[in-house]
């Protein structure tokens, strides 16, 4: 008996897990998994499978292609990985929707061999672009319902799956946008961390000063530190944090984190949402 593994995770903006959205395309991702499972035991392989949800607040593609890509990027898991992603802002098109039509499902395959079928939507592929071998358009109707992810895209991975490429249509490189926006929140953490794509080197002259951020119309003085813990308990310190990764040319590219040390930034600054725009005084 042949055994075969895979690491499903659902990442979506429904709420948090556990909500009814999460529940009902859980069912239906399970249901098209059980399917291949007896497929593959009539062929002589056993196929085990773990799904896991991963919840992005709503709405929100600059948060969703930073958690996406985190994940996706630093698995150690490769071909063994697979991400079905819904974040569907149907922002592509402020007008009316005929049939509730949105963003298309898009393929993804990267060079660490991780697959991700995600809604292109707004910057949710952008970090992704520079490790992808492939980019394919997902033939599957993207309208004809509210909820898609529960009932047009759960085939698709029942097909990835399966290994069936007819799936697949035109290459999508070009629809994916190459550049990610500079000096915006990226996520708030648990511990109320806030995560910025201000680049590392723009703070490296500054290291040790005091300067000023300014945020949902917030404004704090902030030190520039060498890590999170360079200021003492109940001070902001603004430093390289915990996220990123290598880029395929061998350099990095990693996150600035804005943080309240014992306390919360995300708290202090008014619950500042992913994308919107941090202003330090010392940085264009």
């Amino acid at each position: 008996m042949i055994l075969e593994q895979k690491y499903i995770r659902l990442m979506a903006d429904y709420g948090a897990t556990g909500d009814l959205a999460f529940s009902e395309v859980e069912d239906r991702l399970n249901y098209h998994i059980s399917k291949i499972q007896k497929e593959k035991w009539e062929e002589g392989v056993f196929f085990d499978y773990h799904l896991s949800a991963t919840p992005v607040r709503p709405l929100n593609s600059t948060e969703n292609a930073f958690i996406t890509a985190q994940l996706a990027i630093n698995t150690p898991l490769g071909k063994d990985y697979i991400i079905y992603n819904n974040v569907a802002p149907r922002k592509d098109n402020l007008e009316a929707r005929t049939k509730n039509a949105g963003e298309p499902f898009i393929y993804l395959r990267l060079k660490n061999g991780v697959q991700v079928i995600t809604v292109n939507s707004g910057y949710s592929a952008t970090l992704l672009k520079p490790f992808a071998e492939e980019i394919k358009m997902v033939k599957v109707d993207n309208d004809k319902t509210q909820f898609r992810s529960r009932d047009n895209y759960p085939r698709i991975l029942g097909a990835l799956l399966r290994g069936d490429d007819s799936i697949f249509g035109d290459d999508a490189f070009d629809l994916v946008p190459d550049d990610f926006p500079k000096n915006i929140i990226v996520y708030n953490d648990g511990y109320g961390n806030l995560k910025t794509s201000i680049d590392p080197k723009d703070l490296e002259a500054l290291k040790g000063q005091s300067t000023t951020v300014e945020i949902n119309g917030r404004l704090q003085y902030v030190t520039i530190g060498e890590g999170i813990f360079s200021v003492r308990d109940g001070e902001f310190c603004l430093a390289k944090g915990s996220s990123g990764w290598e880029l395929p040319d061998g350099t990095r590219h990693d996150f600035v984190e804005l943080v309240k040390r014992g306390g919360s930034a995300y708290a202090e600054f008014a619950k500042p949402p992913a994308g919107l725009k941090i202003k330090v005084s010392d940085i264009k």
